[in-house]
């Protein structure tokens, strides 16, 4: 009778012991990456950044809710730094409607943990291939919500204080896609594949 009542609070336990170690751990790579700089490659307009790759790898390696938390540890972290040292695309955000620069900040990294875990889980590939196009694909994902999300939240009034049409901004989006997000997709490909094969090696795999 009291194993019969164990098994459903196993089952509804949110994240096992080992979930919340790899998220701590992640996490604080992802704050370690954000202190230190080494996570963000300054831009004209903006800051290209890998901060997203322990987001990726927790997905992977541990599930969708480690990627989750990383992802949100992503994304508080950047949001403090849009307050003290945002770039140039950003401090607009922050100046224009910081509750919409929190959105901005925030969601498509929680997001990019579902995508990873979803894409990793249906793709049908050879092990590195899966893993690497995971870490592609979400990587441009990524690119895609956060500028998307600037477009859809601030895009209208960031026109009319730079005096250019909508569809330039539209415009700028788009290239920064191309010229931040294609390397960024790249560089998440080289860096996550060899780490993750690692870890699956190590018995570290999500269900």
């Amino acid at each position: 009778m009291n194993k019969a009542k164990a098994l459903p609070y196993q089952q509804n336990t949110f994240m096992s012991v080992r979930q919340l170690v790899v998220a701590a751990l992640l996490s604080a790579i992802t704050i370690f990456l954000g202190m230190t700089g080494y996570g963000f490659i300054p831009l004209i307009i903006m800051n290209a950044t890998i901060l997203h790759i322990p987001t990726i790898i927790g997905s992977i390696t541990a599930g969708r809710r480690v990627g989750m938390i990383v992802g949100f540890m992503f994304g508080v972290f950047s949001f403090v730094r849009t307050l003290q040292a945002p770039s140039a695309l950003m401090l607009f955000a922050v100046q224009y409607n910081v509750v919409a620069d929190a959105v901005i900040c925030i969601v498509p990294r929680i997001l990019i943990g579902v995508i990873a875990y979803e894409l990793y889980k249906h793709l049908k590939l050879r092990e590195p291939v899966r893993v690497a196009t995971t870490a592609v694909a979400t990587t441009i994902c990524h690119t895609v919500l956060f500028l998307g999300s600037f477009t859809a939240l601030v895009g209208v009034p960031y026109a009319e204080a730079q005096g250019i049409p909508f569809m330039n901004v539209i415009n700028i989006m788009a290239g920064i896609t191309v010229v931040n997000g294609i390397p960024e997709a790249i560089v998440s490909g080289l860096i996550v594949t060899p780490i993750v094969m690692a870890l699956h090696r190590a018995g570290l795999k999500a269900n």
